[in-house]
């Protein structure tokens, strides 16, 4: 396991993208119109008001949306770069890890860990700290790539979320919900699509099997660049990403959807809640016997 140092590495500035935008235009509409979508899916049932804290926040693009619905938000982050462009409502703290952030107990009302569970060093510590700081009737939701999905199984090395050397830990759904267990919470409900991820997975994965393409190519292309920096592809290789990305898209829909309907995501994100105290002594007492 490389250390923090070496892991610092992995995210050079370029990985962010240019002032708050990761994504060529096109591709920033999209982004923000599912941002939409999964607001509309974290914040059911939510109390006016609540905290709520996004662990791995970035850029901020859940967390502003979250505020303009009144919330009261929160975001963790390892890098000040990858801030850039946050809105000021966010009450932003830099840290390592979430431990070291130190917040207090039964704190928040909702903590998010989309996406970024793989990228650390100790998920476990994570977890338990987030059962810590979470209010007894809060809500933890957990986004990862689904390691046991039939998208990861089919494209194997070449599988889009693998992200190596960024992606530390890879998940299996069951290996995932045992964690979230064991760090005190009941899982409530499992999902398997998300139409950000699952069909442009699909699409970066079967062109990584062909050996001439270069590897997430399509996925560098529609990444925005420093300006004034050249593009490494060529004309023919630019068009056939391209390609591939409008003829590719209805594919990887339609498989996200039957992935989805078998409980095969080639994401997941699980909403779990703290179990009591008492029943998790009693679990624990069970385990060790």
């Amino acid at each position: 396991m490389p250390d923090e140092k070496a892991v610092s590495r992995f995210y050079p500035d370029t990985y962010y993208g240019n002032d708050g935008q990761k994504f060529t235009a096109s591709i920033e509409y999209l982004v923000g119109m599912l941002a939409n979508r999964r607001i509309k899916f974290l914040t059911r049932g939510l109390p006016k008001q609540a905290r709520i804290l996004d662990v791995g926040c970035g850029r901020g693009l859940t967390l502003k949306r979250l505020a303009d619905q009144g919330f009261d938000v929160h975001g963790l982050e390892h890098s000040q770069h990858a801030t850039r462009g946050i809105d000021e409502r966010v009450q932003l703290k830099i840290a390592t890890d979430l431990p070291s952030a130190a917040y207090p107990d039964s704190h928040f009302d909702l903590i998010i860990i989309w996406h970024v569970l793989e990228h650390l060093i100790d998920p476990v510590a994570t977890l338990r700290e987030a059962h810590r700081i979470l209010r007894p009737s809060g809500r933890l939701v957990v986004a990862v790539p689904n390691y046991s999905s039939f998208q990861a199984r089919w494209t194997g090395t070449g599988w889009f979320h693998l992200d190596l050397p960024r992606h530390l830990y890879q998940f299996p759904a069951v290996g995932l919900k045992r964690l979230i267990s064991d760090a005190g919470f009941d899982v409530n409900s499992e999902h398997h699509f998300s139409m950000r991820y699952n069909p442009f997975g699909w699409v970066q994965s079967v062109l990584n099997q062909f050996e001439g393409l270069p590897r997430n190519g399509l996925y560098e292309l529609l990444h925005q660049t420093a300006p004034g920096v050249p593009s490494r592809f060529t004309p023919t290789q630019r068009l056939q990403f391209l390609t591939a990305y409008v003829l590719g898209m209805p594919f990887g829909l339609a498989m996200s959807v039957l992935d989805a309907c078998l409980r095969q995501g080639a994401t997941i994100h699980l909403v779990a809640t703290s179990r009591s105290a008492a029943a998790t002594v009693i679990e624990q007492l069970g385990n060790s016997l």
